[in-house]
């Protein structure tokens, strides 16, 4: 885009035009077409698995985080999608680069709620309904014994859904009754294994009659020998022809008594052959989680992003630096301290490029680095897109001068003592201000 101008007058139509020229290439055919089918399959994919193998969503959704070329590091992307990036341990706080934190934090299936318990039960059913999943997701056990019948009711089949299994058992039994009979047909399997034996019995026997194969094989004996006679009696005989030897085993002779001729030939046909089948493909029901469950505005943010990208690279074609110069300026304000700064690739290449630094300055140590930023850049600048401008105005302005600059000029500079050449440089502070 806007091949021949040069990356400086380009820069400034960008900044004057950027919004519409993105507008205009997010309405391209070819991308348009590229966003719908990565909408179409994302929609179909129910575990992170399934997104690993597909390389074309795949590729978007790394777009989307500037992490395309890391594509082919599935061990690292399987970690960053399915860990809790909130946890200690997590490979996302591992890692340096700040774009994994981010891809870590969309995808992360939970987000801790700083709410009392007495907040919890002060918010209308509507503010229940407005809670992502995410979100429903990071109640914790506490919080969800919080919540009264009716926020219960209010909650969609998605939000429950995200309920761990832990919460799901806290649930009072006033709060199972309350469930819609949507409700109970799309708990997960691991969910119906979690309920309590009384919370089981006082599910309405026509909502109990919505449960598919893989929740019936979920039931354990003691929830199936606890559930009443008229809930045994509700269910189809395609339920009790999916219960195992076992289960059938565990009904009482009073529940056995209240089915019917039809039912009891479908029982009897419960036995061990093909229950390690049935039961992998009930647990495999319960732990699929899409990936892009969690937040329901995933999918545009991916989108979002991912064009923002392709824009960004499109702009940069014939324009050297231009793109990483459009990046520099939407993501500064989100640095705060020199090791942020230092935690992206990208945004560290645009200062030490305005800074006027060689690229040799990659070879100095971690601490030299810091120091020679901290001394050479008011990092509030970049909380000011005046002087944010100005940073990548001059960075494109110098980036054609810096490739000829030899791998000793910063060395040289710091020959033999690296503190007393770290002064020398620090005294150079290049002024943004003309």
């Amino acid at each position: 885009m806007l091949p021949g101008l040069g990356a400086l007058t380009a820069f400034a139509v960008a900044q004057r035009e950027g919004a519409n020229l993105e507008a205009r290439f997010a309405t391209r055919a070819d991308n348009k077409a590229a966003m719908e089918r990565f909408r179409d399959a994302a929609s179909k994919h129910r575990d992170v698995e399934s997104l690993l193998k597909d390389r074309r969503t795949l590729q978007v959704v790394l777009e989307a985080f500037q992490l395309e070329g890391e594509i082919d590091k599935r061990g690292i992307l399987r970690k960053i999608l399915t860990e809790d990036p909130t946890a200690e341990g997590s490979l996302a706080n591992k890692l340096t680069d700040r774009r994994w934190r981010e891809l870590a934090a969309a995808f992360a299936t939970r987000e801790a709620s700083a709410l009392t318990t007495t907040q919890i039960a002060a918010l209308t059913t509507m503010q229940v309904a407005s809670l992502t999943a995410k979100q429903v997701a990071g109640l914790s056990t506490e919080q969800v014994r919080a919540l009264s019948s009716s926020q219960v009711a209010a909650l969609s089949t998605t939000q429950l859904r995200a309920l761990g299994s832990a919460a799901i058992s806290v649930l009072d039994l006033p709060d199972v009754r309350a469930l819609g009979s949507t409700q109970v047909a799309a708990l997960r399997p691991s969910q119906v294994a979690a309920l309590t034996p009384l919370q089981v019995a006082v599910i309405d026997p026509a909502e109990a009659r919505q449960w598919g194969a893989a929740q019936i094989r979920a039931l354990s004996s003691a929830q199936i020998a606890t559930m009443g006679t008229e809930q045994v009696a509700a269910l189809s005989t395609t339920q009790l022809a999916a219960m195992s030897f076992d289960q059938s085993r565990a009904l009482t002779t009073r529940q056995v008594a209240a089915l019917g001729t039809a039912q009891l030939a479908s029982l009897s046909r419960a036995t061990r052959a093909g229950d390690e089948a049935v039961e992998a493909a009930a647990a495999a029901e319960a732990s699929a989680v899409s990936p892009f469950g969690a937040d329901p505005k995933l999918l545009d943010r991916v989108v979002a992003g991912a064009i923002t990208n392709r824009y960004e690279k499109a702009m940069g074609d014939g324009n050297a630096g231009l793109r990483e110069a459009l990046y520099f300026m939407r993501n500064a304000s989100k640095v705060t301290t020199i090791v942020g700064l230092m935690e992206d690739k990208a945004m560290t290449a645009v200062v030490r490029g305005a800074l006027g630094l060689p690229e040799s300055f990659g070879v100095l140590d971690f601490d030299q680095q810091k120091t020679l930023l901290t001394q050479r850049l008011d990092i509030t600048k970049l909380q000011d897109t005046r002087e944010v401008a100005k940073l990548a105005q001059r960075f494109l302005a110098l980036s054609a001068g810096t490739s000829s600059s030899g791998n000793g000029a910063v060395m040289a500079l710091f020959g033999g003592s690296s503190a007393s050449t770290i002064a020398t440089l620090s005294t150079r502070r290049i002024s943004f201000t003309a």
